[in-house]
Parts: C-alpha cells; structure tokens; sequence
C-alpha cells in the first residue's frame, strides 16, 4: 500500500477486517468501530485496533508489517482467559467502568453474563484480564471454574489499580483557587476507571475551594476541578457533556464528588 495517501482510522480499520476475513486460519466474528472479535484456536478476542492503527500512521508505507505483528499476536498471544485457577491472572484482573447497555449487548449476543456490580449513573463496574493489545472480559463461568466470589474478583481488581496507577498513572494540576483543574491522562485505558480510588481522589480535596467536582466523560479521561465559581462549573460541565456524547468510549455526563470518603453524584444546588 506504499505510494498512497495513509488511510483514514476507518479505512484502516475497515482494510483490518478484509484481511482478517480471508486469513484461513482466522474467524472473523465482527466489528464494532475500531474493536473487532475473532475466533484463533477456539479462543474468542476482542481486539483493539488503536495501538496498530497509531503504528501504522507513523509509517503508512508498513501496513503490511503492522497487520502481520496483528496477525502474530492473535496466534501468539492467546489470551488467557482458559486459565483452571484465579491465581494464574491475579495479577492482572483490573476494573473497568462501563454503561450499563454492555450487558443488553452481552445478553443479545447470547454470551455468558459478564461478572459485574452496579455503580452510579448507569454504569457498572466489569471486571478484565489486562492482555498485551486488548483486553478480556470476565464472566460468571470464569468465576465458578476459578471458584470464587464477585467480593474477591472485586478487590483484587481494585488492589491492581491502584498499584498501577501507584507506578505509572499521569495527572496534570493546573490553575489556582476556583480555576484549579487536575486531570488523568495516562491513556491506558483506566483513568476513568480511577473515580473507584476514593483515597486518591480524596488526596486532591484540599486543592479546591468549595467542593470538588469529577467528570468521567469517557473512558480515557478523568478531570477534577472546583464549584467554587459557578461560570467554570457550568462550563466544564458543559464541555463533559459534549465529550460524554461525542468522544470515543463515552461515559457518562453525570458530575461526582467525595462525601465522607465515598464517591457519590454531585447535587447541583
């Protein structure tokens, strides 16, 4: 494909999918956007095409190469989620907040129900496998073969979380009194997921006048900021609800705070 202009994130998603329908060793089950499912070995993934998409516009002349370390890691990288024991992917069950429409998904596409708890404002808390490229839902089978409880899966996650975000999350702080803004970015999937760390967003409080207000308007963001000054709070809010509508992987436009240690939806006065 060397010599034309790159494809698009579409395009490029779109070729993705010819490709992986005429691979023999292959099962192309669909494509949502830039996610697809496939079938390799009896194994069903749901693929990411993000991270390939990034590589290959940084050098559109290597498609080819791009879709063979695709091809590679569906054969290579099978994800585990066969694992007999939970001990085997401890490490790496992480949370994920979600809306709540996954599970009519789920039910629709007649696949086991998905392990989950109920949050606020329509969304649920799913539980993954953290996989190189992608990631994998855990259901209720994986609970009774692993033979343990929504409780345990639950914290689990929540210790991996917070360990990661410990090493490697990045926040940004900016501003001063009411304009004082602090925002996850770290772009790996769980910033907004970073709203389930009451003790770290509690450590933010004292950075604002009046109450702190969170917004989680998709999935790979997570901004904190003042209502302190009603013009900025209107504002942000504004700017979350037009994110939460239109970016990739939306959320939610519902605004959160901390009220005595917990995370609970901001009431407007």
């Amino acid at each position: 494909m060397s010599g034309q202009t790159p494809l698009d994130r579409a395009a490029f998603a779109a070729e993705i999918e010819h490709r992986l329908r005429a691979e023999p060793t292959v099962d192309f089950l669909g494509r949502e956007g830039d996610v697809v499912q496939v079938r390799v070995t009896n194994q069903r993934m749901r693929v990411d095409l993000t991270n390939f998409y990034q590589a290959y516009i940084q050098a559109p002349e290597h498609f080819d190469l791009v879709y063979a370390t695709l091809l590679r890691l569906l054969h290579e990288q099978i994800p585990e989620r066969a694992a007999n024991t939970f001990a085997d992917i401890a490490d790496r069950v992480m949370p994920m907040l979600k809306p709540i429409t996954l599970l009519n998904a789920v039910f629709e596409r007649k696949l086991p129900m998905l392990a989950y708890r109920p949050f606020l404002a329509d969304l649920i808390v799913a539980y993954v496998i953290d996989e190189p490229q992608r990631v994998s839902y855990i259901n209720e089978r994986h609970l009774e073969r692993w033979g343990i409880g929504e409780h345990q899966l639950h914290e689990r996650a929540l210790t991996n979380l917070a360990a990661r975000t410990q090493e490697r999350a990045h926040f940004l702080m900016t501003g001063d009194g009411p304009q004082r803004l602090i925002v996850a970015n770290t772009h790996d999937g769980y910033d907004a997921t970073r709203l389930l760390l009451p003790d770290l967003l509690a450590s933010w409080q004292p950075h604002f006048p009046g109450k702190m207000v969170i917004g989680i308007p998709n999935r790979d963001f997570l901004i904190a900021f003042s209502d302190a000054d009603e013009s900025i709070l209107t504002s942000v809010a504004h700017q979350i609800q037009l994110d939460a509508a239109q970016r990739e992987y939306g959320l939610t436009d519902q605004l959160f705070t901390i009220d005595n240690g917990e995370v609970r939806e901001y009431q407007w006065d």
